[in-house]
């Protein structure tokens, strides 16, 4: 009488889960990775953007959405500066026309 193997179908169903969370978990550790590789490229060219921050990346990660949040900030304030010169020398400019 031959051999027949079978398989159980709840092993089969936790083999593939769990080759799929190898997978997913492979494509975090490559995604983390390249996040470590630009923050490392980036203290590597401005280091001077990040004097007293710690080595950790997710320090400097902070350190630079800090700075990013910072700038946004900043920008949005000259640029309601702007439009109320624009508005301002507009004025000056219907005045002068008239």
């Amino acid at each position: 009488m031959p051999h027949i193997q079978t398989t159980d179908n709840e092993s089969q169903t936790d083999d593939h889960q769990h080759e799929k969370l190898v997978q997913m978990n492979n494509k975090l550790k490559r995604a983390l990775q390249t996040f470590k590789d630009k923050i490392h490229r980036v203290v590597n060219e401005r280091p001077d953007l990040f004097d007293a921050i710690g080595e950790e990346t997710s320090e400097r990660l902070d350190h630079l959405i800090s700075t990013v949040e910072n700038q946004a900030t900043k920008v949005n304030k000259l640029q309601a500066v702007l439009d109320q010169a624009d508005e301002k020398y507009q004025g000056q400019i219907k005045n002068l026309q008239r």
